[in-house]
């Protein structure tokens, strides 16, 4: 199991700023995931009565925990193995690197910086337990200074292409933390694990790049930080849509068409959907499904636990590249990234913030499976949390 974290108040920048660092030792290589294809479960659905369209097959199961039924990953080592540990670019020798490197856009906004220990460190921000993999955060100079850039923190990031026509599913418990913030989002772009040894940034920027990226933008399926200062309690908060913020060129710009009503969900507007669950995340394992329709219609639905919660709208910049290894056309996919950016700046109170807000393991987001399947949910639209055709969350 996680060890527990040991709390302490936020000592002065100034003192902080004098003091030896003892939890500074993070890796400063990339870590590259086995180039072996993600293993397949045939017969594995979204399960909550969700049935696919006829012909969609499992693309990958990854299922997680040393104590959870039918778990393929069962150790820290095989988070290795399978995700990459930092984002496309950016240089992982500097403590604070860009921020495709570590996630830290801006230090006003993060506290959080990506890194990664080595399995059995003390350190350890990508863990397996019996519940599920635990994806840590901890204020640096021994969880005392959780100042911007000194909150080291995990994240991972799939080595699959996604694309219109397919259904993700992420089973998870949110963290309990009221600074926490451990998004579940996707970007522009896709990676190649490399050949064991290999660089992972081999031949960046030419036509036998590792690396492809495309137009940039995103598309949130959970982005997790909190709404305490909205009065919506940390765990029952969900925030999906696609921000356009990236200069993308869109003939429509991205837009919700449908959010769940107040019939068991509260909408709260904002530029992406936001809604308040009738549950607590935090206190348990739920499912979020991702179904990006494949009929041309540009859109997005997102479901929990079965119930279509919110379908928006964002047309597909198709930028396209030749892939070397097998001379054809392809269109730049997206890649699926789970990371702990605790603390949001623009939490209340985030300032003050103690390590893990003085809760065991508060900023830790705990993930039993990740699966895709090639084929969408049959009827999505059917699956509404609306009084119209009776169904509620």
């Amino acid at each position: 199991m996680v060890s527990s974290f040991i709390l302490s108040l936020a000592v002065p920048a100034s003192l902080a700023a004098q003091q030896p660092d003892k939890d500074a030792n993070w890796l400063t290589t990339p870590n590259n995931p086995s180039p072996a294809p993600l293993p397949v479960i045939q017969d594995a659905t979204p399960g909550d009565g969700l049935t696919l369209q006829p012909g969609a097959r499992n693309a990958f199961s990854l299922v997680m925990g040393t104590k959870v039924a039918g778990a393929n990953m069962l150790n820290s080592q095989s988070i290795r193995d399978r995700f990459f540990l930092n984002y496309l670019t950016g240089d992982l020798h500097k403590a604070i690197g860009g921020p495709m490197d570590n996630g830290q856009a801006n230090n006003n906004t993060f506290a959080a910086v990506a890194r990664h220990y080595r399995v059995g460190d003390p350190n350890d921000l990508h863990v397996m337990a019996a519940d599920g993999m635990h994806l840590r955060a901890m204020c640096s100079h021994g969880r005392s200074d959780c100042r911007p850039g000194h909150v080291w923190a995990a994240m991972v990031r799939l080595p699959f292409e996604w694309r219109p026509g397919m259904t993700l599913k992420v089973r998870y418990r949110s963290p309990k933390g009221d600074h926490s913030w451990a998004p579940i989002w996707m970007f522009s772009g896709q990676q190649v694990p490399p050949p064991p040894g290999g660089d992972p940034y081999h031949g960046f920027g030419g036509p036998d790049a590792l690396v492809r990226l495309g137009h940039a933008f995103e598309i949130d399926w959970n982005d997790n930080f909190p709404r305490v200062g909205e009065g919506v309690p940390t765990g029952y908060q969900v925030d999906f849509g696609t921000p356009d913020t990236y200069r993308t060129k869109w003939q429509i710009k991205p837009h919700a068409v449908y959010y769940a009503n107040a019939d068991g969900w509260r909408y709260y507007h904002q530029a992406v959907a936001f809604e308040r669950t009738p549950f607590d995340w935090s206190a348990g394992f739920h499912d979020l499904v991702g179904n990006w329709r494949g009929d041309g219609s540009n859109l997005i639905d997102l479901l929990i636990d079965g119930k279509l919660v919110v379908t928006s709208y964002m047309e597909y910049p198709q930028a396209t590249y030749v892939d070397p290894a097998d001379g054809r056309r392809k269109t730049v996919a997206m890649h699926l990234i789970i990371g702990n950016q605790a603390i949001p700046g623009f939490s209340p109170g985030a300032r003050n913030a103690h390590d893990n807000d003085g809760i065991a393991d508060g900023w830790t987001i705990v993930v039993q499976e990740i699966s895709g399947w090639y084929g969408n949910i049959a009827h999505p639209d059917r699956l509404r949390a609306s009084a119209e055709n009776g169904v509620h969350p």
